[in-house]
């Protein structure tokens, strides 16, 4: 009697670790899923943030080398009314830089971040104002007037949308840091609960594995936005190809081994051209359409390891490892037969040995590129480093 009590109370005991091991392990799971969850969404809302930070960066930058350039125009004579293709792009750029203030705004930004966003819309407005009357005074007046407007635009403008593009810049190393630090905290906590799942599911294997191949595939959709994040940062969004900051990376790595190999690499510029009156004839979808065509056309005609970048509104920027002026020249008369509807585009190419920084040759490649489009545009203009130093 005494051992069959004994054997119940052993029974009732063991059911019940049961009841509490299996209850312990559907709370863990139920923890970790949700956690996963709470963190998916905090990834994809910093994702989304992030896009639109460094959207903001590249707009601002675009439209402080705009009204560079218009200055640069006014002094040359050029017309400054909508017949200039730069003034039009330089007011959509503004529309576009003001939208993707106001989007970032409505992101889930900490006071930190608000405070910089607002210091770096701030500064780029005072800079627009700024601009604006230099602007006025490079239309009107004697060259000696203009001449002091420009220095006036140099000496004011130009530091207000360095700082608002530096302020944008932290705001962005911001946002990503918080965005890895949500990915570490939410996988962290899904880690912790499947930990406590293996060791509660000992008495419920077939529950442990359910919920194990849950938490896996959880796991895995979050390496994935964790995945998508990393490319937002390096990827054009509109066209596929790497973004500017990945140029600048990629092209002091391409020099750096060009001298080392003692091997030239060629850096190209390309424009296309007319892209403003294509758009204004066709519209703006079918004008993306015509950047995305002609990037991945391009792409698909470099060798695996060699480079091509969205520079900027409808630039591109090629970089050809181990590619003397020759060839290079050879290639970019292959592509000019591979865009749609007839389109053409205006390129500018140099080669460099990698023994001169890479604003030297981006330079001399942007000086053949104007020269092309001097000529008639529709062409490709090389600029051979022995040239510069004839020159110099």
């Amino acid at each position: 009697m005494a051992q069959g009590q004994r054997f119940g109370w052993g029974m009732a005991s063991s059911v019940l670790a049961v009841m509490v091991l299996v209850f312990a392990a559907l709370v863990s799971s139920w923890l970790g899923l949700n956690a996963e969850e709470h963190g998916r969404d905090a990834l994809e809302q910093s994702a989304r943030l992030l896009h639109d930070v460094v959207e903001a960066r590249t707009l601002a930058a675009t439209a402080a080398s705009l009204q560079s350039e218009l200055a640069l125009d006014a002094l040359r004579g050029r017309g400054m009314d909508e017949s200039n293709p730069r003034v039009a792009a330089y007011h959509q750029t503004l529309d576009a830089l003001h939208a993707a203030f106001e989007r970032t705004r409505q992101g889930p930004l900490d006071s930190a971040e608000r405070a910089l966003l607002e210091r770096a819309q701030g500064a780029f407005e005072r800079f627009v104002h700024i601009a604006g009357n230099g602007a006025a005074g490079l239309r009107s007046g004697s060259r000696t007037d203009k001449l002091a407007a420009a220095n006036a635009l140099l000496d004011t403008a130009r530091p207000l949308a360095e700082q608002a593009t530096e302020q944008i810049r932290t705001l962005e190393r911001s946002v990503a840091g918080r965005a890895g630090e949500t990915a570490e905290d939410a996988q962290d906590a899904a880690q912790r609960a499947r930990i406590l799942l293996i060791a509660f599911g000992g008495t419920s294997l077939l529950l442990a594995l359910i919920l194990a191949r849950t938490l896996s595939e959880s796991m895995a959709r979050r390496a994935e936005l964790l995945r998508q994040l990393a490319e937002l940062a390096r990827v054009d969004g509109l066209t596929g190809v790497v973004n500017r900051r990945v140029w600048d990376e990629e092209l002091a790595r391409g020099l750096e081994r060009a001298r080392r190999s003692g091997k030239p690499c060629s850096v190209g510029l390309i424009d296309l051209d007319h892209f403003k009156r294509f758009n204004d004839t066709h519209g703006h979808q079918r004008g993306d359409a015509l950047l995305r065509t002609t990037a991945q056309a391009f792409a698909a005609r470099l060798r695996n390891d060699d480079l091509i970048a969205r520079y900027g509104g409808e630039e591109f920027a090629v970089l050809l490892h181990g590619c003397d002026l020759e060839h290079a020249m050879i290639l970019f008369d292959r592509l000019q037969g591979m865009l749609p509807a007839g389109q053409t585009f205006s390129a500018g190419i140099t080669a460099s040995e990698g023994r001169e920084d890479a604003q030297a040759v981006v330079a001399r490649a942007d000086a053949a590129l104007y020269r092309a489009k001097d000529l008639g545009r529709n062409r490709t203009v090389a600029a051979p480093a022995e040239e510069l130093r004839t020159a110099a």
